[in-house]
């Protein structure tokens, strides 16, 4: 009886020791593995949300801070979400930076005992991201914390900041705001209307882009032409009004089409005889846009504008007619002339065909790789795909670095957890080495005796895993459904402890534990090999 209390003493404090190992291990290994996925899910669609998984664009496309332009009039667009299973949704966008400018303030201070007045205004570099109606606002519908989501119904001059560019600015909902863009031909100004702020607490890119409708991108950047229709009001060219065609947009290389002609001329003016009514219509296009094209079938799309000539006092054109009746220009759309009216329609435009690029979100995450190889090969030669781990190197970078972390993490808890084992099972061996010898005599082999030590192994195993899967999953559900601990977004870009419930994770970590456990046992267990069934008898 002495004896089996002397065994109790001893064996009882390094099994419960053992098993508390366990638990603290797996379930440290359950909450890391969680904490770390989780935070890498939730940067992941922090970058995601500012772009996409995949981006189509020009193939020249070199700058991430000026959009090339390609026709929006793709085979790929908008039906890829309809043929491809793990596309979830694709939208048009465009970038374009500009330099936002504070309203002027004033700062107060003692100079010489006197008081000081200097005007200040603060400035800011950022990228106006314009996108469309399809655009996807799941991502920021949570991070609005204040005002609205741009309103599609209308074009508007409506933009939605952040909050990091709201308290830097000092703007407020309802502000207006001086936009700089830079042109070839200088600074352009563009007063904007904030609907909205939002606020992702990734200040990496909250203090980058402002959203718009994507038409303000396109008409600053000149992309593609329109054509207005205008009268020489001092010239005749053998005694013949001049109507001339002005083409804005695009590279500035214009050839025009008039009254149906077969091809295009350089001609930009048609003679008007003033004798006859007539209907007149020219066709501009982009010519470099039309030689250098995206493909034979989707160059320059070219505008149209047309004029309708009445006569009312039939005349030839003279400068001492012009001097006597000159031409009055009664608005856009009507001219009035000395031998009657012009009623000209201008071109639309064309600048809304073209898009800065497509950004494409997947369903999955794991469908990257595979789905950017099937829509690079399906798109135009002359368009790229780009992925968001390619576009942003150094933040994925740094998230798979974590991987390594986990890694650590995992070896060192096992390491622990299976130097406690060992432990316990060498003095359980050596507490009941009088029971094996007694086992021996009797005629049990070896294998059977260590089968006896290592299902008591793998029980306390099993013990550990239980109650650290539930120790290590209670948590993780427990800080999903109340976030109760808390970040500082400002260093962590993240509010709360984040954590991503896997049970494919867990499930991995607890075979892996029984593996290597189950593996690394049975080395102690061949001390049962080396004892004397007579010295084990006597032992005491």
């Amino acid at each position: 009886m002495k004896a089996e209390n002397k065994e109790s003493r001893l064996s009882k404090p390094i099994v419960i020791i053992s098993l508390a190992s366990i638990i603290l291990g797996v379930s440290i290994m359950i909450i890391s593995v969680s904490v770390v996925t989780g935070f890498q899910k939730g940067i992941r669609d922090k970058v995601i949300g500012f772009g996409s998984h995949i981006q189509v664009t020009n193939l020249f496309d070199n700058s991430s801070m000026e959009s090339t332009p390609i026709l929006i009039d793709q085979e790929f667009y908008p039906s890829l979400e309809e043929t491809e299973d793990e596309v979830r949704h694709i939208q048009i966008y465009a970038y374009k930076p500009a330099i936002l400018q504070s309203k002027r303030d004033s700062v107060a201070f003692e100079l010489e005992e006197k008081d000081t007045v200097r005007p200040t205004q603060d400035i800011l570099g950022v990228l106006f991201k314009g996108i469309d109606q399809d655009y996807d606002w799941d991502f920021f519908k949570e991070k609005l914390i204040d005002g609205k989501l741009i309103d599609f119904d209308s074009i508007n001059n409506q933009v939605m900041i952040s909050k990091y560019t709201s308290n830097i600015m000092g703007y407020k909902v309802g502000d207006e705001i001086d936009a700089y863009f830079i042109m070839d031909n200088g600074p352009k100004r563009r007063k904007f209307e904030v609907c909205g702020i939002y606020d992702t607490g990734f200040e990496e890119f909250d203090k980058q882009f402002i959203f718009c409708q994507i038409h303000h991108i396109q008409k600053l950047n000149n992309w593609g032409v329109q054509t207005y229709l205008t009268v020489r009001k001092d010239t005749c060219i053998n005694n013949k009004f001049v109507l001339q065609a002005i083409t804005t947009g695009g590279s500035g290389a214009y050839r025009y089409r008039w009254n149906g002609a077969s091809e295009y001329s350089e001609t930009d003016y048609i003679l008007l005889n003033g004798q006859l009514e007539e209907n007149i219509e020219v066709i501009s296009t982009d010519f470099d846009r039309e030689v250098y094209g995206l493909t034979l079938e989707a160059n320059s799309v070219p505008d149209t504008a047309s004029a309708h000539v009445y006569i009312r006092q039939p005349c030839a054109c003279t400068e001492e007619l012009l001097a006597s009746q000159p031409v009055e220009f009664v608005s856009a759309s009507e001219i009035k002339m000395p031998f009657g009216i012009i009623e000209i329609q201008n071109g639309k435009g064309t600048h809304h065909l073209y898009t800065g690029g497509f950004e494409i979100l997947l369903n999955d995450w794991d469908d990257l790789d595979k789905m950017d190889e099937i829509i690079d090969m399906n798109i135009p030669g002359l368009l790229q795909t780009k992925k968001i781990t390619e576009m942003h190197p150094d933040i994925f970078a740094w998230l798979d670095f974590l991987d390594v972390n986990i890694i650590i993490i995992i070896v060192l808890i096992l390491i622990v957890s299976l130097i406690n084992m060992i432990t316990s099972l060498l003095v359980m061996i050596l507490e009941k080495t009088n029971m094996i010898g007694i086992l021996k005599a009797i005629g049990a082999t070896n294998t059977q005796i260590r089968r006896i030590f290592l299902m008591n192994s793998l029980f306390l195993l099993s013990r550990g895993l239980f109650w650290g899967n539930l120790v290590g999953i209670g948590l993780i559900l427990l800080q999903h459904y109340t976030g109760i601990l808390s970040l500082n977004p400002e260093v962590y870009y993240l509010d709360t402890v984040p954590v991503n419930i896997n049970f494919w994770h867990i499930l991995l970590i607890n075979l892996l534990t029984i593996i290597v456990c189950r593996i690394t046992l049975i080395f102690p267990s061949f001390l049962i090999m080396r004892i004397n069934p007579i010295k084990a008898i006597k032992f005491d």
